[in-house]
């Protein structure tokens, strides 16, 4: 029973913040996909594509594609490393020829309790950007799943806050406050789906704007 009314809360959070995507003046999609393979128990290797779309969904504007490995410390820690090259459009929605790389660096305790399986990414990125300042960057990424059950239906809603700190400005300019549902198709195919407040200010400005996202997520194991 308890399964049952945290699972049907979470699936009204969800609806709720997939409303507000639609909602927004400017709705956002993001498209998020994930392929891994098992080299043994301790290492994993992964390249994850993502695509991002404004203007009412309809205007891709932002991609990246981002290739490393996790190390299996024990139960209850991955460290990873891996590299990220992006692209962007500029204000005249033209493709940036300058190439922006980053090299992150990441630690994720875990653990389980109460039945939530609990994380706390910790992620260091090395930023260098064509014509621009290099910069360090530091995000941490809050999360909380809950395994549930509804009938024969199981799926895994789940909740997170993710705030980046900017090292140049020394001051946090990104936050995304997210709630979410994976669902595992097979064993080794798992989707979900997202909606997401973004909450950011350019520089050290104090004015904060919120944008509102819906996204999916796919991951394959192989």
């Amino acid at each position: 029973m308890q399964t049952k009314t945290i699972g049907l809360v979470l699936i009204m959070a969800v609806s709720f913040f997939v409303s507000e995507a639609f909602a927004s003046g400017d709705s956002k999609y993001y498209s998020e996909y994930a392929l891994k393979h098992k080299l043994n128990d301790k290492f994993d290797l992964f390249f994850t594509p993502e695509f991002r779309a404004k203007n009412d969904m309809g205007n891709i504007y932002y991609y990246h594609y981002r290739a490393g490995s996790t190390f299996h410390a024990d139960k209850n820690l991955d460290l990873s490393l891996a590299y990220r090259y992006i692209q962007t459009k500029d204000t005249k929605s033209e493709w940036d020829n300058n190439d922006t790389q980053y090299i992150e660096m990441i630690a994720i305790p875990k653990t389980r309790s109460a039945s939530f399986d609990l994380s706390d990414a910790n992620k260091i990125e090395y930023r260098f950007i064509e014509n621009a300042r290099d910069r360090w960057v530091y995000r941490n990424l809050a999360m909380a799943a809950y395994p549930a059950k509804i009938k024969s239906f199981e799926f895994a809603p789940y909740i997170s806050n993710e705030a980046y700190y900017d090292f140049e400005i020394s001051k946090v300019n990104l936050d995304w406050i997210t709630i979410g549902a994976n669902k595992k198709i097979s064993k080794d195919l798992t989707i979900g789906l997202y909606g997401r407040d973004e909450i950011s200010r350019v520089g050290s400005s104090s004015k904060w704007t919120t944008n509102h996202i819906l996204g999916s997520n796919v991951t394959i194991n192989f």
